[in-house]
């Protein structure tokens, strides 16, 4: 399809802009919006943004703490990815709206150290080289409130046909919003928390469910805003809450196989033993990533199923890495490792990166793995977890900024450049806190993802 046949096609779906999306280091889904007619310039010659994007906090303050953008000067050229008429989606909740994904390059049009959506591609590239295809998905967890008055937009309980019921015209507007949009779930229940609901998006490849996840959520607020509901993904919406986990699945293919599968105790080959070692040894690293803000460290709490302590089970769900086995009901391709720690907070390109890059470098070095623990550790004392080799994850700022410098998966995997933005994010974020109270800095992320 040429360009003037897409705009037209664009424009005779009564599409008057394009809005070009990419998640910052927040989590927070930045954007610009083209006019129809300019798409195609815009795929060609990119859009311009300040290079200071990559240091923009969780409060829209810009920080100059990272060397290689300490000053507001800089532009960067902000491209739509649009590889085929399919990758540019007439919003059905917002008509006269479409969306594109963007890619960050230099001015010049080189590849641009801090743009997130390669440090992705390249792990897919890598798993490629080494045989195979990876396969991810987010579970999507989420706080439902009255525009209005900000009441619970469902009673429960927790799971309900009941709940569901409060909020059936909105469910019903979300389920073909998504279809129309391309978005495709597994399921969608009332959840555990106050009046929260959860969607699953159905596996992709890894880039593709990053993107995936990102228009989900735009669907979602615009499905709200219809009818009156404003929806909350924060990490912990409230002090009193449950807290929003957007818990990463991924698993692993070689040859249309799943290679996770195999014929040990607990249903693994020898590569699925060795992936979840590769991610149980680099948690610390990876949560400062997956789940690396302020609402993520106060969430991190046991009893919450938050993973708050560095272990793996088998279908336990305390834990932060969670084995999802295959059965005779379900199949041999249906084994797949989900991540707890991990929250609409993080930027998905970078989660799905370190996720993917720490079960690599576990099935390259051959990683052993520990047994599972299937009880709830929050109740051990701290004799029987140490004698188990089980810490507890970061609940602060300092701890969390030390696994993340120290980790060499991280640094490997985003760059120097990305991870010293990164970190001079984090760091402005615990600033801005420093002299609240832990509700004001609730309430500053409650409504920002």
């Amino acid at each position: 399809m040429n360009d003037s046949t897409l705009v037209s096609s664009l424009m005779d779906r009564d599409v008057a802009g394009v809005t070009i999306g990419w998640v910052d280091n927040n989590g927070i889904v930045r954007s610009r919006t083209v006019p129809v007619g300019e798409l195609p310039s815009a795929v060609r010659r990119g859009v311009g943004v300040t290079a200071v994007f990559a240091v923009f906090d969780s409060h829209d303050g810009i920080t100059f703490a990272h060397e290689g953008l300490s000053t507001p000067s800089g532009d960067v050229r902000l491209i739509p990815v649009v590889d085929s008429p399919s990758d540019v989606v007439p919003l059905a909740g917002q008509p006269g709206i479409a969306w594109a994904n963007g890619r960050q390059v230099s001015a010049d049009g080189s590849p641009w150290p801090y743009d997130q959506r390669s440090v992705l591609e390249r792990q897919v590239s890598r798993a490629a080289d080494a045989g195979f295809e990876v396969k991810a998905g987010f579970e999507m967890e989420m706080v439902i409130t009255r525009e209005s008055d900000g009441t619970p937009a469902h009673r429960g309980p927790a799971y309900s046909a009941n709940a569901l019921r409060d909020i059936d015209e909105f469910t019903v507007r979300l389920l073909r919003d998504l279809a129309a949009n391309g978005i495709s779930i597994g399921q969608l229940h009332a959840e555990y928390g106050d009046s929260q609901v959860e969607i699953a998006l159905s596996p992709l490849g890894p880039v593709e469910a990053a993107d995936a996840q990102v228009l989900a959520r735009q669907t979602i607020h615009s499905a709200a805003q219809t009818h009156g509901l404003r929806v909350s993904f924060a990490p912990l919406p409230s002090l009193a809450g449950a807290g929003n986990g957007w818990h990463l699945h991924t698993s692993l293919a070689r040859d249309g196989v799943n290679a996770l599968t195999g014929d040990d105790e607990y249903g693994l080959s020898a590569v699925g033993r060795n992936y979840i070692a590769g991610l149980v040894r680099e948690l610390p690293g990876i949560v400062a990533v997956t789940a690396p803000s302020s609402g993520s460290l106060l969430r991190r709490r046991p009893g919450y199923w938050a993973g708050a302590y560095g272990f793996w089970g088998v279908e336990n769900r305390e834990a932060a890495i969670r084995l999802v086995p295959s059965s005779p009901l379900l199949g041999t391709e249906h084994t797949n490792v989900e991540l707890k720690a991990c929250d609409a907070s993080a930027n998905p390109y970078l989660a799905l990166a370190v996720t993917i890059a720490a079960g690599l470098d576990g099935i390259a070095d051959g990683r052993e793995l520990t047994d599972p623990i299937q009880e709830d550790v929050g109740g051990w004392d701290d004799d029987r977890r140490l004698a188990a080799g089980i810490s507890p994850l970061a609940t602060t700022h300092e701890e969390q900024r030390a696994n993340l410098v120290s980790s060499g998966l991280v640094r490997r995997v985003l760059g120097d450049q990305l991870l010293g933005a990164f970190v001079a994010c984090r760091d402005a974020d615990e600033a801005w806190a420093a002299n609240r109270s832990d509700d004001d800095v609730l309430e500053s992320l409650r409504w920002i993802y």
